[in-house]
């Protein structure tokens, strides 16, 4: 049976990628760090625009960590990932997690998403998502689609409903942290954003696995929560 998975030169590719992502991520990083510095010189109190400059830089680097996280954690259970095509099924296999099988008569919706092929059964459901770095990608559409046709390709991602109320949440407690001059609503405000985090943060890591440490993943969460704790703790002490 044929074993299909992530290589080495999808690897590559994507390694310049977080690069990339990592030094605009430190940027906004040290930014914010330089800005938290006038702010204790006193500095900061003295510029308006200095100290939105340092909500908006503190914001991205909250948001581009947290974004980091989760792309690290789905790289990481992408590499995991191992897909076996036989006579009658596709499989998923991943260490640590319980094979997920879906033979080509219970296959309902054949589709791509944006880098993703997305195969779903109806009753009962199942979901095997394969990304396009999988060598031998092409094999696995053709040998599907003999069986389910591939529907039209879809250029967007659906989101979740959850996914959709916790960032809106997040979007709105930070803006009131922002915006508010009360001391009451900042704290409010300051604890609603840290709860979204918290849940954020918890949805990282049940995709990935409890045992796994993976020091980019853990560097990208500690600062974004780093940064949140440093936008609250500055905006109270300047009210």
């Amino acid at each position: 049976m044929p074993e299909f998975k992530i290589e080495g030169d999808a690897l590559r590719r994507e390694a310049r990628f977080r690069v990339l992502s990592w030094g605009s991520v430190l940027l906004l990083l040290g930014v914010t760090v330089l800005l938290f510095t006038l702010g204790v010189s006193g500095d900061l109190s003295a510029s308006p625009d200095l100290g939105w400059l340092f909500v908006l830089t503190g914001l991205g680097t909250i948001i581009g960590a947290y974004v980091l996280a989760s792309r690290e954690s789905l790289h990481f259970a992408e590499r995991q990932m191992v897909f076996v095509l036989n006579d009658n099924e596709i499989v998923r296999k991943r260490k640590g997690y319980p094979d997920v099988k879906i033979a080509f008569s219970e296959i309902a919706t054949l589709r791509e998403e944006l880098r993703w092929l997305i195969i779903k059964t109806a009753v009962p459901y199942r979901k095997i998502a394969i990304p396009n770095t999988v060598s031998g990608y092409d094999t696995i559409c053709a040998e599907l689609a003999k069986h389910q046709p591939l529907s039209a390709r879809v250029e967007r991602v659906e989101i979740p409903l959850k996914t959709t109320a916790l960032l809106a949440a997040a979007i709105l407690c930070w803006a009131a942290v922002m915006w508010f001059s009360d001391v009451r609503v900042v704290i409010l405000s300051a604890t609603g954003g840290l709860i979204t985090l918290a849940i954020g943060s918890h949805s990282v890591w049940a995709m990935l696995h409890s045992r796994v440490r993976r020091p980019l993943l853990w560097a990208s969460l500690g600062c974004a929560w780093l940064m949140a704790i440093l936008l609250i703790y500055l905006r109270v002490v300047h009210l």
